[in-house]
């Protein structure tokens, strides 16, 4: 094996980050095009995101074109310290949370959903206890364990520090938990 296939990957990243900030930089100064090659490139992405977050393909929709279009109004905020796919995963999070924020709970799944049991039904079941939860505890644990991102990646890309990802985290995980408890007794009962 030669040594430079091991810098691939590595080198792959650096040039895409590459042509994102020359894409952003004519897109700064008003070169529509540019930005539209820079949503196609990071659409799919964006899409997945906010996939995590909402069931409905209309959600999903409305949350990615909340996201380019602020991105295209904050793009002037951009500063290049950073991958631009940070900061727009950045937006995506702001704007899927402030909907979540704005939606009721029941939006997502009805409160009289029965409460399915196993294989598929699991998913609705697991679905319908995070519709119970506030907004914030809903973006924290999809973004931990439906995204698989770390505590320093939440923080880095929310803003919030480490201990308070640990801690919203510890206490969403807690909110779950007594929902749980609480359906299985209205189950035994």
């Amino acid at each position: 094996m030669d040594g430079s296939t091991l810098f691939m990957p590595r080198l792959v990243a650096e040039s895409r980050s590459d042509q994102d900030a020359a894409l952003v930089t004519a897109a700064q100064g008003g070169d529509r095009d540019a930005f539209g090659a820079l949503v196609e490139r990071h659409q799919q992405r964006v899409f997945r995101l906010a996939g995590r977050f909402f069931r409905r393909r209309e959600d999903v929709e409305e949350a990615a074109q909340d996201t380019f279009l602020t991105a295209w109004r904050k793009l002037d905020t951009y500063r290049a310290q950073a991958p631009f796919e940070n900061w727009l995963t950045r937006v995506c999070l702001n704007s899927c949370y402030m909907r979540l924020r704005r939606a009721k709970p029941q939006d997502e799944l009805p409160p009289d959903l029965p409460a399915p049991r196993g294989g598929q039904d699991a998913r609705l079941d697991a679905e319908r206890l995070l519709a119970r939860l506030p907004a914030r505890d809903r973006f924290l644990l999809l973004l931990l364990h439906g995204e698989g991102w770390s505590t320093a990646e939440i923080a880095e890309r929310t803003g919030w520090s480490r201990s308070n990802v640990k801690v919203r985290a510890y206490r969403a995980r807690r909110k779950l938990r007594q929902f749980v408890e609480l359906d299985e007794r209205e189950a035994d009962e």
